[in-house]
């Protein structure tokens, strides 16, 4: 699995290759530059690249930009470059490449506007890098706005404009077809809105030290097809309905009766071999009528259509017989129902996924979280309830508290999103699947109950949330070229589920 940084590790990465590696920044900035010159010289681009403008700041990045210049024009492309502040503000390194630079006799332009007369085939941004946060000064943003008047655009190591670590954006931030990232890829490239910034990326060996595994904070890393492939086994031959996995599920209630079915579903669609479904007792011809692939164990509700404190001891009586048990999808809100789930969590002694409703006992008393065997999936709204911190704050420093998070409690933490994120102790995952169709009702539920499967099957909490994650959203992305993104439904996941267990068989 590809190595994925933070901003905080990437500075501690440059810091420690100059002062315990003696690796000088200049010779990682030439590096940089000989990188995306090799990249541009061949030709990954839509039209036939021969004038470039480079585009720098005056820091490091910046830096890049004067030593990718000073490349290209080595291999006899016509290279033009604008450094945005006079050469008496560059930082120590970029001062050396932009006197290389002008050694060479290439056409520099300090300090002007943006050159609204001049087209080029390709534009280089090389503002501003991974140290960037919150908005672009009015200087810049009138640059950025000018690059992306252009076709093709290639980032040096993040777009302007770009937090490194949340992948958010500022009102003007540059919209890369390419971007070449230094070492390794920094985390806000791969989750939204960062990623769709970022165009195709690649990240390009510099020179760095083999030292990123002992960087602080979390290990970060992508979740692949490859990573998949070489986590899932095929089925042994011999196995039954019972060694595939017991799977229990409490979920659905009045008007939410769809949520119990898709989780479900999901369960059973995953390879798991028998799933039995709580029911409220008046909705239990519903349930039964829709889950006919799972048994119905129905719980005395006096026609409320929700689950009560009176149903504790039949629910665990249930949990005895499961290897994996699921709770929360279209639960609801009733008061009865959340004094009934913290019951159960008070006493549940086996591997557990909590979603959606499930989670609300949470909110007010996190300490139940602190004995819990599980796996947690909420989206960014329940995330927000569940940390006690606004939404804003959330997005703003999201892998900030997932570390929290981790380090804190024992459980698996999938945080919904576009490229959703998995946090447990020290190690994080992004998944790498997935596209907005994804943004429709139910198909959390679907998610859900496949991470519940994988864990019946005898997988990890860790290895069930990632393999769960990542087919969840290969399935999305093949189904949305069958169906749309638009018009994707939950339901629609979950043929396409059983269809991609087809290449784990042996």
């Amino acid at each position: 699995m590809m190595r994925v940084l933070t901003t905080d590790q990437a500075y501690e990465l440059d810091k420690r290759a100059s002062a315990d590696f003696n690796i000088p920044g200049e010779s990682l900035m030439g590096n940089a530059g000989l990188a995306v010159a090799s990249f541009i010289s061949k030709q990954p681009f839509d039209q036939k690249v021969k004038s470039i403008a480079v585009v720098a700041g005056k820091g490091n990045n910046g830096g890049d930009g004067f030593s990718a210049a000073l490349e290209l024009n080595k291999l006899n492309f016509d290279v033009s470059v604008f450094s945005i502040y006079k050469h008496e503000k560059l930082s120590n390194d970029s001062l050396i490449f932009f006197k290389k630079c002008r050694d060479a006799q290439i056409r520099i332009v300090e300090g002007s506007k943006p050159p609204i007369s001049e087209s080029f085939d390709l534009i280089v941004d090389a503002i501003l890098g991974i140290g960037f946060s919150g908005q672009l000064r009015n200087e810049v943003s009138e640059w950025v706005e000018w690059i992306n008047l252009n076709s093709s655009i290639l980032c040096c190591d993040v777009p302007t404009g770009l937090n490194s670590s949340s992948g958010l954006v500022s009102t003007s931030t540059v919209k890369a077809t390419h971007t070449i990232t230094m070492g390794f890829p920094k985390l806000g490239l791969c989750i939204e809105p960062g990623k769709s910034f970022s165009g195709k990326t690649e990240s390009v060996d510099i020179g760095f030290p083999k030292i990123e595994d002992e960087l602080n904070g979390i290990d970060w890393r992508l979740i692949d097809s490859n990573f998949v492939d070489q986590i899932i086994k095929p089925m042994d031959s011999t196995t039954n309905k019972y060694a595939q996995g017991k799977v229990l599920v409490l979920a659905g209630s009045k008007g939410m009766t769809g949520a119990a079915f898709l989780s479900s579903m999901g369960a059973l669609r995953s390879g798991a071999g028998l799933v039995k479904v709580f029911a409220p007792e008046s909705l239990s011809e519903i349930y039964e009528k829709k889950i006919t692939e799972g048994i119905t164990v129905s719980c005395e509700d006096e026609g409320e259509g929700y689950f009560q404190v009176k149903n504790f001891e039949i629910i665990m009586d249930q949990v005895e017989w499961a290897d994996a048990v699921l709770i929360g999808p279209g639960l609801g809100t009733n008061k009865e129902t959340i004094d009934l789930l913290t019951m159960i969590y008070e006493n549940i002694n086996k591997p557990l996924v909590v979603d959606a409703d499930g989670l609300n006992p949470f909110y007010k008393n996190r300490d139940l979280l602190k004995k819990l065997q599980c796996v947690l999936t909420p989206h960014h709204g329940e995330l927000s309830r569940l940390l006690s911190i606004s939404l804003g704050e959330l997005k703003e420093k999201l892998v900030n508290h997932m570390e929290g998070f981790a380090s804190s409690y024992p459980s698996v933490l999938i945080a919904k999103q576009p490229s959703s994120i998995i946090v447990h102790n020290i190690s994080g995952y992004i998944n790498t699947s997935g596209n907005p169709g994804l943004a429709t009702a139910g198909t959390g539920d679907v998610l859900s109950g496949m991470v519940t499967a994988f864990i019946a099957q005898g997988y990890n909490l860790v290895e069930s949330s990632c393999i769960s994650t990542y087919i969840h959203g290969y399935v999305a992305d093949k189904m949305s070229k069958k169906i749309s993104e638009r018009g994707l439904i939950a339901s629609d996941l979950l043929l396409e589920i059983a269809s991609s267990m087809s290449r784990y068989e042996s």
